[in-house]
């Protein structure tokens, strides 16, 4: 939009983007109303808020994009944190890694068994 921003309008984006930031990533189309938030924040805005018509049109592929990291970011803190805490089976992990389930198999520490139709 070529609007030029202070640095105190620079600080205020940072802080509001961080605070409606949590919990977004998992809600599809919550980048768009987060981004009105911070954007009507922002004191003396040169932005107008109108703007955001020009981000629509590819929020939705925008959006499923922060769906994809947040579910990916879950997955590797998830193997992160319990080889950490010493709870992560290497030899488990590599097996199930090099053969995925089928749809419909039962999980358990067993081998693997497929479900009853």
């Amino acid at each position: 939009m070529g609007a030029d921003l202070t640095f105190g309008q620079y600080a205020t984006i940072i802080l509001v983007a961080m605070l409606t930031s949590k919990g977004a990533s998992g809600v599809t189309g919550a980048g768009f109303v987060t981004l009105a938030a911070t954007l009507g924040a922002i004191p003396g805005n040169p932005v107008p808020v109108a703007a955001m018509a020009l981000i629509l049109g590819i929020d939705k592929f925008m959006s499923e994009c922060r769906a994809l990291t947040n579910l990916v970011g879950n997955g590797v803190a998830t193997i992160v944190v319990s080889r950490w805490e010493g709870e992560l089976d290497p030899v488990k992990l590599r097996e199930v890694m090099a053969h995925p389930l089928a749809i419909g198999t039962e999980i358990s520490d067993d081998k693997p068994v497929p479900a009853a139709p």
